[in-house]
């Protein structure tokens, strides 16, 4: 039986990353003091953190998305997992628009998370994978429903890429969270607070810590916001669609820990069981070209709207 002690004794805490730069040569970014936004400003700074390692054919799209968006109080931070590549290079071509870099080895994914959430000093903070990238003026859009609404997440549509051409456009619902992952987590943007109230990143969850992150905190009364526009894009074929199977396990895990009803290895096991079945029958569809019957799967049974009508998204 999983208990609420049992959570929260493996959840990390923003005062357990001490913030300590990567090694000298393995790090930079413009921060020249300890201010990190004018108390004159009106607007709240926004942090956007970047983890990637070997990402350099993808990276300067990434990069770009950020430094081009119309908000004026944008810091960058990128946590680079000791990159060989040609990562490192580009980030110091940068050194002047990106706030702070470090390159030193991780514990994985949550980990690379958590320490650039811990170098951040904004208000809000988004995370942007190193071969997603962000729609123009997706943060001001962001900023403007977080102060109306008060909301301590916000999230919106994600568009979808195979190689250069745009497949899908999801949106975000995160009351359907109970189900599986049905919010875009590069379109997330997250109160600092926040992560300061609900914790940061299970390390123990090596693909899905962000569906876990959501729904521990969706489960514990979250103010959500949910914008109806694209907020960010993302490649398809990354490690989540590579080891999809390994991820419905670590959704029933997740879901085990936060739902009452979702404990117990019949339950999970039940889970499991039918996500594989239904995304190895989305496979063969994709595979023998039978796009009619995806289509209406997108349509009629999945927990969140799925469209291809691509002048949707500024909607």
């Amino acid at each position: 039986m999983i208990g609420a002690n049992d959570v929260i004794s493996a959840v990390p805490s923003l005062d357990d990353y001490s913030v300590v730069p990567g090694r000298e040569g393995r790090k930079g970014g413009r921060r020249a003091n300890e201010i990190a936004k004018t108390e004159s400003s009106s607007t709240p700074l926004v942090s956007v953190v970047t983890i990637v390692r070997n990402g350099a054919h993808t990276l300067s799209r990434t990069i770009e998305s950020v430094l081009s968006q119309d908000f004026p109080d944008i810091e960058y931070i990128v946590v680079d997992g000791g990159s060989t590549d040609g990562t490192l290079e580009l980030l110091r071509a940068n050194r002047h628009q990106i706030a702070m870099w470090i390159s030193e080895a991780d514990q994985g994914i949550s980990d690379a998370f958590n320490k650039g959430i811990a170098l951040s000093r904004g208000e809000i903070i988004g995370l942007l994978n190193s071969d997603d990238w962000y729609e123009p003026g997706a943060i001001r859009a962001v900023v403007e429903e977080m102060q109306k609404s008060a909301a301590d997440i916000a999230c919106g549509r994600l568009q979808y890429w195979e190689g250069g051409r745009p497949t899908h456009l999801v949106t975000s619902d995160y009351a359907q969270l109970r189900r599986g992952m049905t919010v875009g987590h590069p379109t997330v943007f997250v109160r600092r607070e926040f992560y300061r109230k609900m914790g940061l990143f299970r390390l123990d969850f090596r693909l899905t810590m962000d569906y876990e992150w959501l729904l521990r905190s969706v489960t514990r009364g979250a103010r959500v916001a949910t914008l109806d526009c694209c907020i960010a894009n993302m490649q398809e074929g990354g490690v989540g669609d590579r080891r999809w199977r390994d991820s419905q396990r670590e959704v029933a895990k997740a879901r085990a820990l936060h739902i009452p009803g979702a404990r117990g290895a019949i339950a999970i096991n039940t889970f499991v069981a039918r996500r594989i079945l239904i995304g190895t029958a989305r496979r063969i569809l994709d595979a023998t070209g039978l796009g009619i019957f995806r289509r209406a799967y997108h349509r009629w049974l999945s927990p969140v709207t799925i469209s291809t009508d691509h002048n949707e998204r500024t909607k």
